[in-house]
């Protein structure tokens, strides 16, 4: 399964009142696509959702209540606040969690990543692991909260199910963190990453018809790893502007 950026409402999000990247692209050149996600549940009556999720939200944010420093703009009013998303699928995350465990350690980036890449086998991973102790949350985390503090905890979904979640503004720190460390970009280039770097093509869809072309293997680590980075940093721009989590979803 692929891998979406989501930065929305936890409403819209669970009612599936959005499209991803995949399904844009499909309306507006008129291609079928069918989106299967893990953990695929019945639908729900959106007021249903609203009152579980609100009631969730505050639970939550009342429990942190000694931990948060900054106001909190958290909003859940389905179809109002807009939603960001794109797709860096798996392989660019891996190769940014690659990019800086190697950065981080002072070691040098490999030069590719083979396709389907997944970095937890990596022997730069799993150095980097044992010395950071679990306190990344771009490592650890697939929820972040619109919360300035930098706050990474366990607790439990809406849905039942235990998760590690983390605030954007931890989210932010690390990305920031990632930057400094290296790349150092401006906004204009951040955002430019997500035109210039990531996948090569390996296929072209012209005036209604699918054209192969040459069939990659082996992907750029560094470009990857951009590419991804401009998503998340879009990602964390969005929420920061309208309060909405951001979310993995696959």
């Amino acid at each position: 399964m692929g891998l979406d950026v989501y930065s929305g409402c936890l409403v819209r999000y669970y009612s599936r009142n959005w499209k991803t990247a995949v399904q844009q692209w499909a309306e507006q050149n008129g291609v079928a696509v069918n989106v299967v996600r893990a953990n695929d549940a019945e639908p729900v009556p959106v007021e249903v959702i609203t009152d579980d999720v609100t009631s969730w939200r505050d639970k939550l944010l009342s429990e942190l209540s000694e931990y948060i420093n900054y106001p909190v703009i958290w909003n859940e009013d389905n179809d109002i606040t807009d939603y960001y998303t794109d797709k860096p699928d798996w392989c660019a995350l891996h190769a940014l969690l690659l990019f800086f465990a190697a950065r981080y350690l002072g070691e040098t980036v490999p030069d590719t990543v083979p396709k389907d890449f997944t970095v937890f086998e990596h022997p730069l991973y799993k150095k980097f692991m044992k010395i950071t102790q679990n306190q990344y949350s771009l490592y650890e985390c697939e929820w972040w909260l619109p919360v300035r503090d930098t706050l990474m905890f366990p607790a439990v979904l809406p849905t039942g199910h235990e998760r590690t979640l983390a605030t954007v503004g931890l989210l932010e720190a690390e990305l920031r963190e990632i930057n400094a460390i290296d790349w150092k970009a401006g906004e204009k280039t951040i955002l430019s990453w997500t035109q210039t770097q990531g996948y090569p093509t390996d296929g072209y869809f012209r005036d209604g018809k699918a054209e192969m072309g040459e069939i990659h293997t082996e992907y750029d680590t560094v470009s990857l790893a951009k590419f991804a980075f401009s998503i998340l940093w879009q990602a964390v721009a969005h929420s920061k502007k309208h309060g909405t989590l951001i979310i993995l979803d696959y």
